[in-house]
């Protein structure tokens, strides 16, 4: 998993349909509040034809990771806000999530009532063409990913939560390993230049080799670690001390 630093706080967007999603939603935020993880405050109204493109790309490129959840509704296809004439919202978010490498926890809704609210409408002129999209939807987040099932908000909520701990000690050895890497080649560097800066006090000329630049013109100055490292850090290691709290 791959640590933002766009914000200093862990975060995550959801991504759903929402009117038939709507408890699911609300569980999901709840548990990732009770983690002191951020939840875009976009994403917790419903995506329409007045809700600004650009503000759902910014929230899904500044979130560390995508929860997508699927009931039975393909949703709604917006061609003005999508470009596309197949993509619902949420298949346009999960896409767009998956272009910009965002870590994507895919849960499929089971046992779901019969009430209309949980479906797409029958009497829509356009029923056969989204279902058929659903499915192929569902088929492409099935080949990427492993959907966990639930058949209620506080399952899907239960199982967030169980998952949460292993999510975030991976992005935490990813960005340890990350960081080890940099000090090793900063010390590297930091040789060379003491290399050089030897040679010249000899009275040698300092030349650099084909594969490494000038330091001492370039000096290390340069050589800081990313910003943003250490309160991402911070806000995972505060995550699971909660957990074991």
């Amino acid at each position: 998993m791959k640590i933002n630093m766009h914000t200093s706080h862990p975060s995550a967007f959801i991504s759903s349909t929402f009117v038939d999603l709507k408890s699911d939603r609300a569980q999901v935020a709840s548990v990732l509040a009770d983690r002191g993880l951020n939840v875009n405050a976009l994403d917790i109204q419903p995506a329409s034809s007045q809700t600004s493109k650009k503000e759902i790309l910014t929230g899904i490129r500044e979130s560390d990771f995508v929860i997508l959840i699927i009931g039975d509704r393909y949703g709604s296809i917006l061609p003005s806000m999508t470009g596309s004439s197949t993509l619902s919202i949420t298949f346009w978010e999960y896409n767009n999530a998956i272009k910009m490498g965002k870590p994507v926890i895919a849960y499929f809704k089971s046992g779901i009532s019969s009430d209309p609210i949980y479906h797409d409408d029958k009497s829509d002129k356009e029923y056969a063409k989204k279902r058929k999209l659903f499915e192929r939807f569902k088929s492409v987040v099935s080949s990427r990913h492993n959907p966990a099932y639930y058949s209620s908000p506080e399952e899907l909520a239960d199982k967030l939560d169980k998952s949460l701990i292993s999510i975030y000690r991976s992005g935490v050895k990813k960005l340890t390993s990350e960081k080890s890497e940099l000090n090793s080649k900063i010390v590297e560097l930091e040789s060379e230049l003491t290399r050089l800066k030897s040679q010249t006090s000899l009275g040698q000329p300092a030349k650099a080799t084909e594969s490494q630049p000038n330091f001492l013109s370039l000096g290390l100055g340069n050589l800081k670690e990313p910003t943003g490292n250490t309160n991402s850090l911070t806000g995972l290691a505060s995550l699971m001390g909660r957990n074991k709290a």
